[in-house]
Parts: structure tokens; sequence; C-alpha cells
């Protein structure tokens, strides 16, 4: 009974390259075969690491028996003593030492220790117990504990006894995870060392039918440290590493699962999970211990060798999505061959491929066709994931064809199995193709943010351009609308003064006093023209004080005290040229009515803030009048009508003989106008 790995080659490939000239593609195909090649020596190198006596190992003390060669002595296995469970547990019932006649000389490593001189009425499959007796002598200079180590012991329930003068006692048993013995050493602590000279007799024993075989490596019996470092290196070949490679390759398959669930149009992130989740299958009898039921345990073992299939499937799947190509022929056939030689070595009776070392052999035979196909594809032209995958999978098929032997019985009993540690590379050329690919769309979407980038700088400077244009048209086209306001409010105004005072001027009707009041209210006109044009930043204030520059000297003229009473306003966003002119006009026209009709002597200009609104207020001390009739004649009704298209309200409050109050109200915004 034996349990063993294969190799699994199998790994993703990568989209070809764009044809390059005949020197590039020499180089590439160079740069190939030197990686082949050194794939193909490591693989070599690792065959080597899993020989007992590898470099790896530490060295053995001199003083630790390397035994090459042991006694073995065999004898019928009650049937009783094979458990319901399938375990069996060895008496201690071995001949003493001292019985030459009983203990026949054999070479270590050894395997095929089956015995065929078996009495005529024995059954067609009997259980049988061999017993290899190891005699160790302590070497002088020997101090502390002693330790038996063996690397390898395929095949059957172990048990190690020590002859104590009269009688063998049990060292250590092995038979509860007898299952598990194939890829585990076995290390038993020997206690203190006896005196130098003492021979220690001790024996190894194995049960298995007597139609079938094991496997036994050297057993080295010596000081414990040096044996203890050798089945460390051991453990960590064999059971570590296939652990945590498993392991972190399915966390790295739940990473590429997620990122397959956000982005599913990409099936090669989905096949890395896949490949990882049955990859850990495969490895799970390195974790976990076998089923202790029989037909339980020929169901999980099935599983894991029918696992190495089914990766080598995913695997191909995977590689084939990093080429430009499709090859749908092939992906079927692969999984129609996966499909059968699974059916086939179910652990059913009559199952025709019932032998490990069959199914491996068919995987491994298809591996290397398929392996070969890739390589020619490669050759012809692919892309650097696709060459190093292929290199992988080179790798991949040394060191399954090294386990293959193993699993035959043609390599040294003492090598370990190399595949799991194979899976460390092939994960890393997984990583290598998606990084890649990763890193491909990286950079196409950095080209086409650059490309975006520019089309968007020239958009902005076409853009920019035509900001220019159209402020330079705005520009123009306000000009062209102030000149045309100025000329109509001068047409309006100011012209049609000029014009009727020059008709009365040619008629005689006009009194050179009369024609002097005239022209100085036009000139009047023209500078309230003027003012409004002046930036003043909608402050109302800057607005009035260049109106008080303009008329307190001929407010003065006129006996008149001007009162200064402005406070700060905040600004009115809609105080434009033509508004601030119509706000000079109401002034000044408030002013000019005091001025001809008030005979005051004192007059007042006053502002206030009143929340949504601004007050500008005109007081005058003269002779008033009665409000009615004569509030039209005095223009009143034409300053309401210019306070109404300014948004704002006009009142006046006139008492006889107490003076004339008019209150011009304006808002902050056009909006809250009432």
């Amino acid at each position: 009974m034996t349990e063993a790995e294969l190799a699994g080659p199998t790994v993703p490939a990568g989209p070809p390259d764009a044809a390059a000239p005949g020197a590039q593609r020499a180089r590439r195909r160079w740069r190939a075969a030197w990686g082949l090649a050194l794939l193909a020596g490591l693989a070599a190198g690792l065959g080597l690491l899993g020989r007992a006596h590898a470099p790896w190992a530490p060295a053995v003390d001199r003083a630790t028996a390397a035994a090459g060669a042991a006694w073995v002595h065999s004898r019928p296995f009650e049937a009783a003593r094979l458990r319901r469970d399938g375990r069996v547990r060895p008496q201690v019932d071995a001949p003493s030492p001292g019985d030459a006649a009983a203990w026949q000389a054999v070479e270590l490593p050894l395997r095929e220790a089956a015995r065929r001189d078996l009495p005529a009425q024995a059954q067609p499959r009997p259980l049988r117990v061999w017993w290899y007796r190891v005699d160790y002598t302590v070497p002088s200079g020997v101090e502390g504990p002693l330790a038996l180590y063996v690397p390898r012991v395929v095949g059957g329930p172990v048990q190690v006894i020590r002859h104590e003068g009269d009688h063998w006692a049990l060292l250590w048993d092995g038979a509860e995870r007898w299952r598990e013995q194939w890829n585990r050493p076995v290390f038993v602590d020997l206690g203190a060392a006896p005196p130098a000279g003492t021979t220690v007799h001790l024996a190894l024993g194995l049960v298995r039918y007597d139609s079938g075989q094991h496997q036994l490596s050297r057993v080295l019996v010596g000081p414990r440290e040096p044996l203890a470092r050798r089945d460390g290196w051991r453990r960590l070949l064999q059971l570590s590493l296939p652990q945590v490679g498993s392991l972190t390759f399915l966390a790295l398959g739940a990473c590429a699962l997620l990122h397959w669930l956000r982005r599913p149009r990409e099936p090669a992130y989905l096949l890395f999970f896949c490949s990882s989740a049955v990859w850990a299958l495969r490895a799970l009898h390195y974790t976990i211990d076998m089923p202790a039921d029989r037909a339980a345990y020929g169901w999980f073992w099935w599983a894991s060798q029918a696992s190495l299939s089914w990766g080598m499937l995913l695997i191909y799947l995977f590689a084939f999505r990093f080429d430009a190509r499709s090859y749908p022929r092939v992906e079927r056939l692969l999984t129609v061959f996966v499909a059968s030689v699974s059916l086939l070595s179910m652990p059913v009776p009559g199952s025709p491929l019932s032998s490990l070392a069959q199914l491996h052999a068919l995987n491994a035979v298809v591996a290397l066709a398929v392996t070969a196909w890739l390589t020619g594809v490669a050759w012809r032209g692919g892309g650097p994931e696709f060459r190093a995958i292929v290199g992988v999978l080179w790798f991949n098929l040394a060191l399954g064809a090294h386990d293959l032997l193993l699993v035959a019985g043609r390599a040294p009993v003492e090598s370990a199995y190399l595949l799991p540690v194979g899976t460390f590379v092939m994960l890393l050329a997984f990583l290598y193709a998606v990084q890649r690919r990763y890193s491909a769309a990286m950079e196409a979407v950095e080209r086409v943010n650059a490309g975006l980038e520019a089309r968007l700088a020239e958009r902005e400077a076409e853009l920019r351009l035509q900001h220019e244009r159209l402020r330079a048209v705005e520009r123009d086209q306000a000009l062209l609308l102030e000149r045309q306001r100025l000329m109509r409010d001068m047409h309006d105004g100011l012209g049609s003064t000029l014009m009727s005072s020059l008709v009365l001027a040619e008629q005689g009707r006009f009194a050179p006093d009369a024609l002097a009041g005239v022209l100085r209210e036009c000139l009047d006109d023209l500078r309230l023209v003027i003012d409004s044009l002046e930036p003043i930043e909608h402050d109302l204030v800057t607005l009035l004080a260049s109106l008080r520059h303009r008329l307190g000297r001929r407010l003065e003229d006129a006996g008149l005290v001007l009162h200064w009473d402005v406070q700060d306003l905040p600004p009115l966003p809609w105080l434009n040229p033509p508004d601030a002119l119509q706000v000079l006009r109401i002034v000044q026209e408030v002013l000019t009515n005091v001025l001809k009709h008030a005979a005051a002597r004192h007059v007042s200009i006053a502002t206030r803030p009143l929340g949504e609104h601004v007050r500008v207020q005109v007081e005058d001390d003269g002779c008033g009048f009665e409000p009615g009739p004569a509030a039209t004649g005095r223009g009143l009704r034409h300053l309401a009508l210019r306070a109404a298209r300014l948004g704002g309200r006009l009142q006046v409050d006139s008492v006889v003989g107490r003076g004339t109050r008019v209150v011009l109200d304006l808002p902050l915004g056009r909006d809250t106008a009432p």
C-alpha cells in the first residue's frame, strides 16, 4: 500500500507579442531556451534535495550509525488483530537478537520485501509482520540522549521496540497513524546513552499483506541532536512547505475570486481561484489525518488523486486565457480526459485505474503532450507571460516525473516528494501572469487618460480662445449699447433742451439770463451723465459724493447751506451706469426744485441703511407747498416714475411754511423691490 505525489504540470500563458524583427525574435528564443535550462537545473537540484543524504541536511555526527544493513524476521500475523476500523496493532513478539536462525541479513534501503515461502494452507492474502533489527554499539565519547531516525517507511503500521536483556519493550507505536506514515519520518527518543561499548538492539515492525510491498529507508541511530535536525528539515520539506504553499495559494485565489466578482468578464481570475481550491483539496492529506474507515479512506484518497487531474485541467485553462488565440477543441479534449480518468479511477470493484502509478502515468503523458504543444506555440510567438508559464510547466513536469518514479519504486526510497515545492514556483508564475495583465490594463488606462488629458487640454485651449473672442464681442456690444444709451439720454434730455432753446433764441424770445440758466442746466445734465460713468463699485455713497462735488458751488452761490449726513451703505449689485444716472437725476431734480421754488436757507442730504432697503433723504427749510395737484406741476410725478423704474419708492412730505422732505427708498436687490 503506497501513497504519493505526482506532478501536475500546469500553469497560465499570456498574449503573444507583436511581430518583432528576426534578430529580436532570435534573442527571445535564446532567452527562453536558457530559461528552460535553468528550470531544468533547478528541478535537478530539488531532486538532490529530496534525498535523505542531500547537502541541505545537517551532517550526521560520527557517533551516529548510518545503518545500511539490518536483520529481518517475518511471521504470520493473526487476522483477529486487524480491527474493524482498518488499523492494526502489532504484537511485541520478535525473536531474541541472539537467535541467529530467526534473523536474515538484509541491506537498507530496500523495497518489495514480500515473502514467498508461505505454508500451503495459507490464505490467498495473509497478513504478515516484518521485524527489522538494527544493532547499535555506543562508541566512546557519546553522552546525552540517543535517538532513532528513519526518513521513510511506507507500506504498513510501524512499531519500534528495544530489547531489554530478556524481552522486547515497546518504545514507539505508529499504528494509530499508519495511513499517514507514507510521508512522515519516524523519530524515536531512546533516552540516555548507555556506557560506551554497549550494544543497543532495536527493531522496527511492519504489518502488511503478504502479496503487497513496502519500502524502508536507512535506519539511523545515534546522538539525538543531529538526528533531530535532520528530522526537522525533512518535516519542513515534506509537511510544512506543502501546507504553507496550499494555504498561500488558496488565500491568493480568494483575492482573485473577489476581483472576478467585480469584473466577471475576466475568467482568468475565476480559474485562478478554482485552481487554488482544487490544489488545496489535493494538499489536504498533508494537513489532516486520513479517515479511519476503509470506504471513507478510499474515497478520500480518490478525491485527492483526482484533484490532481482537475488541477492540471484548470491550470491549462488558465494558461490559455493569456494567449491571444483560443483553443476550444483542446479545452474540450482535456475536459473529457480528466472526467474519464476521474470516473475510471473511482474506488469501486472492478475499477480499471485502481493503480496509483497508472493514473499518474496517464496524467504525465497528457501533461507532457500538452506542454510540448504549448512550447511550440510559445516558440512561434508568445507573450512573456506565456513563455514564463511554459517554462514553469516544464519545471513542474520534471518534479512530477521524479515523484512518479518515487511512487513506482524507481526513485531512491529516501527521496522526498517535490511537486508540493513546485507549488511556489507555479504560484509565482500565476502572480507574474496576473500582474502582467493588470499592469498592461493599467498602462492602457494611463494611455487612454493621457489621450483624454491631451484632448481636454486642446478643448480647454479652444474654449479659452472662444471665451476671449466672446468677451471681446461682449465688450464691443457693451460699448455699443452704452454709446447708444448715452446718445439716447443726450438726445432725450440735453439734446431736446438745447434744440428748444435754440429755436427760442433764434426767434428772439429768450432773454440772456434765461438762456444762461438753460445752458447751466444742460451743463449740469451733461455732468450727471459723465458722473454716472465713473467706476463706483455699486457704492451709492460714492455716487452721491460726486453729485455734491458738482453742485456744491452752485448751492453756495444761491445762499443755501448744505448739510451732509451720509452714513455707509451696503453695495447695490444692480447699480450700473444707467441706473446710477437715474438716481443722480432724481436727487438733482429735487435740489433744483429747492433752488427754484423753496426759498430755503438750509438743505440736507442724508442716507440710512434700512434692512433690505437703503434710504436717501433730501430735506429743506423752505416755504413748502400744499400737497395736491401742484405736485404734478412740480414734476414730482415724473420723479416717482423714475424711482419705480429703479425698483424703489419716492415719498414727498411738505408743510406750507415749514419746508419739504423727499425720501427715496431703494432695494438692496431687485428681487426684493416693492
